[in-house]
């Protein structure tokens, strides 16, 4: 499902998973999209940061949304039928996405003290990970979603665990604009990894065409053109 950023389906995306979530009796928090960032308010978070946003981030900032919120659960459903979900994505009880141009200096000084105090060493592989990245998405046990600043891969979003995970320094989308449309054609899954994992495909990331997006989709009776353009039918 490579589709270029359409901020229009994008949104059209997490309304149908909110709708098809609160049908079933699913609990959903309404989605909020604040208006866009103007360019003095972004260099003013630059300056403090001491850097330029990624190209694909700031571009969404300044036409899209200064600020987006969005979630789901789904611990109702499941605590009432254990079979609600298939084995192979049994892990899915929320989904979330949010993130803001308010959030990234908070973000920065978390990422900043992990770095610090757990994981000082560059020369190691597994600290490596946390330092040089943009953190924009918190995740409810700690981690991190972040865009990679290392010129190698600069762009590129990836995840940070701070307890030993498998999927740490796992690059889930080229760029944020195509993380943002994959990572809403799952339902924004997450955003713990292993609510993640079973739509990740090796080469591609979060891939909403695997075999366990079509799972999930015919869970939520969702089908699959509904993701796929942005007409209102």
């Amino acid at each position: 499902m490579k589709i270029p950023f359409n901020f229009e389906l994008f949104k059209k995306r997490l309304n149908l998973f909110l709708e098809k979530i609160e049908d079933l009796g699913g609990e959903v928090e309404p989605l909020t999209i604040e208006k866009p960032a103007t360019e003095e308010e972004i260099k003013a978070v630059e300056a403090q940061l001491g850097y330029t946003l990624p190209p694909h981030f700031r571009e969404v900032l300044l036409e899209n949304t200064a600020h987006l919120d969005f979630y789901w659960d789904i611990n109702d459903i499941t605590d009432e039928d254990e079979d609600f979900l298939p084995d192979e994505i049994c892990g899915i009880f929320a989904g979330k996405l949010r993130f803001g141009l308010d959030l990234l200096l908070l973000y920065e000084e978390y990422r900043a003290g992990w770095q610090k105090d757990v994981f000082p060493n560059y020369q190691d592989e597994y600290d490596r990970v946390w330092h040089n990245k943009m953190c924009f998405q918190k995740v409810f046990n700690g981690d991190y979603i972040a865009i990679e600043l290392e010129p190698e891969n600069y762009g590129k979003v990836v995840y940070l665990s701070h307890d030993g995970s498998e999927n740490h320094g796992l690059y889930i989308a080229d760029n944020f604009k195509e993380f943002l449309m994959n990572y809403a054609a799952i339902g924004c899954t997450g955003s713990e990894d292993w609510q993640w994992e079973p739509f990740y495909t090796k080469g591609k990331g979060l891939d909403p065409t695997c075999e366990n997006a079509q799972a999930w989709y015919k869970v939520l009776g969702i089908i699959p053109e509904e993701l796929r353009n942005n007409n209102n039918s």
